[in-house]
């Protein structure tokens, strides 16, 4: 029993130390990748891995056994045995001679097999489908939760007569995004627009894009993503190497978050000018799969006013300097993420959950609030007076109309004095809802996002493996999450502003 266990030992510490090596542990917030987690994540590695040694041992041994110890028990029968003379009665291992008959009869053996036997037959057994188990799992690792759009993709994607129309609600999407030396994610990214536009339809589509201020071959990479969207007749502006906006020589505090506010909204203008989609679908330079683009854009069915997924990186959970739950309280790095009961009780039965803000990585949101007021479809905005106005010091309380549908357009912007200091990606959602009233704005946990490979891998498909997510979900079940709130800054000084917690900075 020693060797099995010691073996086992050693390839579980080698497995664990490359688990740790591939994060690589020392690089990241250990809160966020509690070292459970790991442990249990080796062990299922290592367990499907070892049964399939030990059932190759087993079947190695037998043969072994029966190849050589047979020969060496037939020889030494034939020393211990007696050459039969004519005629007599001897009695040898064998069984008895026979005088009469002149043959040798043999004692009554049983056919039911040894205890030895049983027991190694068992082995064999629970080895085999341990390893089977552990390789089924090992290539269907993908947590079914995760790819209910890909049937419905793939069927469109393999469409020889694809439909300028498309193939889901017929809306019309505008595609905005800015890029910044990310040479890394950007085939990754047009891989999957491209697959998502056509299930949306080349008819529904526009795409914007700002890329500014790269030295890699980021613009090389975009201007072939053009091409490819004029060949397949998609409305597109795809501005590489811009410097119509300015950066700035201290790219720190306000003026950072202004000068992104600025990109943003550059990426926003063809639709300002023109009008005419139904939502806006604005990514950050994020690995992501199309299925998951199509999750974010049925979430509720179409019923949100501003709609995002979850993005990880080497903290966990990675936008949570945006993120904040239902009640407008910040959120943890690991999952549940939510202290809050109705957003917890939402995250365990895995439905869009209800927050106050948030933006991670990826966000769709109703266009009308961003469309001067002749271009907007009026079919959002409300035409009664806002139940409760922003407080006094919000930089648009003197811009509120009588109604939200009359309302100027809203902007990426930064922070003005007084307020939490915050990104131009926060507060365009706190605007939607203390500026236009809209309030259904939902984070879908099926839409998992990442900046940086390695930790994309992590979170969306490691972690979502179904026996790790069992573990995480139902045994750790977020404990010591508390511990894994990010909060910038000292975490006895966060505020409350207009009902959001304020990260305290320093």
């Amino acid at each position: 029993m020693i060797p099995p266990i010691v073996s086992f030992a050693a390839l579980f510490c080698y497995v664990y130390a490359r688990v740790n090596a591939y994060l690589p542990i020392q690089d990241v917030w250990p809160y966020a990748f509690p070292q459970a987690w790991r442990l249990w994540i080796a062990f299922l590695i290592v367990l499907p891995i070892f049964a399939m040694v030990q059932l190759l041992w087993l079947l190695a041994s037998a043969w072994v056994s029966r190849r050589f110890g047979g020969r060496g028990k037939s020889k030494g029968r034939e020393q211990e045995g007696y050459m039969m003379l004519n005629g007599g009665e001897r009695t040898t291992e064998d069984g008895e001679w026979n005088q009469e008959h002149g043959a040798r009869s043999h004692p009554a053996r049983s056919r039911l097999p040894g205890v030895a036997t049983l027991l190694w037959y068992a082995e064999c057994i629970l080895c085999a489908y341990v390893a089977l188990y552990g390789y089924y799992h090992y290539k269907h690792h993908e947590y079914e939760g995760d790819t209910r759009y890909r049937p419905t993709l793939y069927k469109a994607l393999a469409d020889p007569h694809r439909r300028p129309s498309g193939y889901g609600r017929g809306e019309k999407i505008f595609i905005a995004a800015a890029f910044h030396q990310n040479e890394a994610v950007i085939p990754y990214w047009t891989r999957t627009m491209l697959d998502t536009i056509v299930y949306l339809g080349s008819d529904n589509v526009f795409v914007s894009i700002v890329e500014n201020y790269s030295s890699d071959r980021s613009p090389d990479l975009l201007r072939e993503f053009a091409s490819e969207l004029d060949r397949r007749g998609v409305r597109n502006r795809v501005l590489v190497q811009d410097e119509t906006v300015k950066k700035p020589e201290d790219v720190q505090w306000n003026p950072r978050i202004e000068f992104l506010a600025a990109i943003r909204n550059q990426a926003l203008e063809p639709l300002l000018h023109t009008g005419g989609y139904d939502k806006v679908l604005f990514s950050n330079d994020i690995y992501i799969e199309p299925e998951s683009v199509i999750e974010l854009l049925e979430t509720r069915a179409g019923d949100f006013d501003f709609a995002c997924g979850l993005d990880f990186g080497h903290f966990g959970a990675y936008d949570m300097w945006v993120l904040r739950d239902r009640v407008g309280r910040l959120t943890a790095g690991i999952w549940p993420y939510f202290f809050d009961t109705a957003d917890y009780e939402a995250m365990k039965a895995e439905e869009p959950v209800p927050v106050f803000t948030c933006w991670n990585g990826i966000v769709v949101f109703q266009a009308d609030p961003l469309l001067p007021v002749h271009l907007r479809s009026n079919r959002t905005l409300s035409t009664s007076p806002l139940a409760a106005l922003p407080p006094p010091n919000h930089p648009w309380t003197k811009k509120v109309a009588e109604s939200p549908a009359l309302t100027p357009p809203l902007a990426f912007r930064a922070s003005a004095e007084g307020e939490c200091y915050s990104s131009e990606s926060f507060l365009l959602p706190y605007d939607f809802r203390r500026i236009m009233g809209l309030g259904k704005v939902y984070a879908n946990p099926r839409v998992i996002s990442g900046y940086v490979w390695v930790y994309y891998v992590w979170h969306k498909w490691v972690l979502r493996q179904r026996h790790v997510k069992w573990f995480v979900e139902q045994v750790w079940d977020g404990a010591w999450m508390q511990y894994a709130r990010m909060i910038v800054g000292d975490a006895k000084q966060v505020w409350t502003w207009d009902g959001v917690d304020c990260h305290p900075w320093w």
